[in-house]
């Protein structure tokens, strides 16, 4: 089985949330940036931020897409690095949110980085992005720090933190 395949079947069923769960590949690239533009508009990926990242997969990162009909409704990734998996991004496109997506794809990813022994997560938010932090909140992380300047223009970012273990 394959990691991706496992953080599905740990993930469970998907019909609810608007799609189903799977590996996110190279062809999705494209698509990954223009929910990028949309959903990141002050700091979007770029094609070649997206080659980086899925040049780390499958010892040292999960990246998954929530498809829909072949339509990427979001996507997902995280790194494992010693005891610690980072979420590196997370997006969903604007006007299908609110569905459970990105809590699926979330959920799919820490399940992964439980299974792979990692201790925690971390991760960096924008201090105005209510949505995201009420996902990441209601999942169980909780603020560890600041990062100063981490975002262009100079804004701060959230540092959270979810110890992990049997409780994901």
């Amino acid at each position: 089985m394959t990691s991706a395949q496992g953080a599905k079947q740990s993930a469970g069923s998907s019909s609810d949330v608007g799609g189903d769960l799977r590996a996110f590949r190279w062809t999705d690239i494209p698509a990954a940036v223009r929910i990028e533009v949309e959903a990141f508009p002050y700091d979007p990926w770029s094609v070649e931020t997206f080659w980086s990242e899925l040049a780390q997969v499958p010892s040292g990162a999960l990246y998954l897409a929530a498809v829909t009909e072949g339509r990427i409704d979001g996507y997902a990734g995280m790194t494992f690095v010693d005891a610690d998996a980072h979420l590196q991004t997370l997006a969903v496109i604007p006007s299908l949110r609110g569905r459970g997506i990105g809590r699926h794809l979330l959920t799919a990813l820490l399940a992964e980085a439980t299974g792979r022994g990692m201790r925690r997560c971390l991760l960096e938010v924008k201090p105005d992005n209510d949505s995201a932090i009420a996902l990441y909140q209601r999942t169980g992380f909780t603020e560890l720090g600041t990062r100063p300047g981490y975002f262009p223009g100079g804004e701060p970012a959230l540092v959270l933190e979810l110890p992990l273990g049997e409780r994901v």
